[in-house]
């Protein structure tokens, strides 16, 4: 078996190896990262690396990525990286080497790149994986420490018939909440300065957080695909003060999510939802085996992590993306103050855990003081 760094020309073999090989669990899954495997890497950051496990073939029998970049962590600016696509064929011997080049890789960005602090995530009910890579009795374990719970939500609708009804709001004024006036309203170019700050200070308090600086925020907004400063919606309370924020973004021309086969919950589900879609002007939710039309409600910002700031903004985001999508996406943490907004939706959950990985002579990633601080993690980068 042979380990080497990937390049383009592996894109096509890379492609192949991912269609074969879905993330198991109750909701086996797959991502269909067509055309370009590296693209959802470049929306992550600059600096990325691949690597592949090669048979004698040249057959692709494993993959990992890392992607490194600043993050806030210990309230500093550190390199951090994200170590994703962590995927093998169930092979004894090649999970043994696999997990020593991981391992290797990780040591080589400490010295090189001062990078000591990684991150991952995991389906929680994936045996397969957690068996390889949380094992207390496999051989060179990767030193994992679970960091936090989160569910990977989708939302399919609205409870009660108002899920179905179109809301016809104007797009300079989205929406507005009488109980609190929280108004929001589409990011126009003269609020990037403020949306900038606003995301970079709120990023500052979670571990992990990506830094806003001004390269990175253009950065964002002028390479990925589909999404610019017109993208966010933003939430602004009596006095016109930012105080909270969200960028729907439809990543489907680099990265579609695909389920392999449907628990007969989900699929009752799916089959009644679809039965009066049409009638309601709603997409359709795709089968098994078909890419899923969903949008994700990227860089969710609220001050406080105030639940009545994000139902204004859910529901803003709501009433412009139901007739396109059938699913809305997001991440919420276990514990998170957020959950509550959700209770007026109708969605399905799947059950993730974040874990943290650390070279030898750095400390902990996560202390005491940063515990129960909402994680710089970002679902749709995955």
């Amino acid at each position: 078996m042979k380990i080497r760094l990937a390049s383009s020309a592996d894109n096509p073999a890379i492609l192949g190896f991912c269609e074969h090989h879905a993330m198991q669990g109750a909701l086996p899954l797959r991502f269909d990262r067509s055309p370009d495997y590296f693209a959802l890497h470049r929306c992550h950051a600059d600096d990325h690396r691949t690597w592949l496990a090669e048979d004698a073939l040249g057959d692709v029998k494993g993959i990992a990525s890392l992607v490194v970049r600043d993050g806030y962590l210990h309230d500093r600016v550190q390199r951090v990286a994200y170590l994703g696509d962590l995927r093998i064929v169930p092979d004894r011997r090649l999970s043994r080497s696999w997990m020593d080049e991981v391992r290797g890789r990780l040591a080589d960005l400490e010295r090189d790149a001062g990078v000591q602090h990684a991150y991952c995530c995991m389906i929680r009910d994936n045996k397969l994986a957690a068996q390889s890579l949380l094992g207390t009795r496999r051989h060179g374990r990767l030193p994992l420490t679970h960091w936090r719970g989160y569910g990977n939500v989708s939302i399919h609708g609205r409870k009660g018939w108002q899920g179905f009804n179109a809301l016809h709001d104007r797009d300079d004024d989205i929406t507005s909440r009488p109980a609190r006036p929280i108004r929001v309203v589409r990011a126009q170019s003269h609020h990037a300065d403020a949306l900038r700050a606003f995301l970079d200070a709120e990023s500052k308090a979670q571990p992990f957080g990506p830094v806003f600086d001004e390269r990175e925020f253009e950065r964002r907004l002028s390479t990925w695909t589909d999404f610019g400063i017109e993208s966010f919606l933003l939430a602004l309370d009596a006095r016109g003060n930012l105080v909270g924020c969200v960028a729907p973004w439809d990543a489907g021309r680099i990265k579609r999510i695909v389920l392999e086969k449907l628990p007969l919950s989900l699929q009752a589900i799916r089959v009644a939802f679809n039965a009066f879609a049409p009638m309601f002007g709603r997409p359709r939710i795709a089968p098994p085996g078909e890419a899923l039309l969903d949008v994700y409600l990227t860089h969710l910002q609220v001050k406080q992590r105030d639940p009545e700031i994000f139902a204004a903004l859910l529901d803003a985001a709501w009433s412009t993306l139901r007739n396109r999508y059938a699913l809305v996406q997001l991440c919420l943490y276990d514990d998170d103050p957020l959950w509550p907004a959700l209770a007026r939706y109708r969605l399905t959950r799947v059950p993730m855990d974040l874990y943290t990985l650390s070279s030898e002579r750095a400390g902990a990633a996560i202390d005491s003081a940063s515990a129960a601080r909402i994680p710089g993690f970002e679902i749709y980068l995955v």
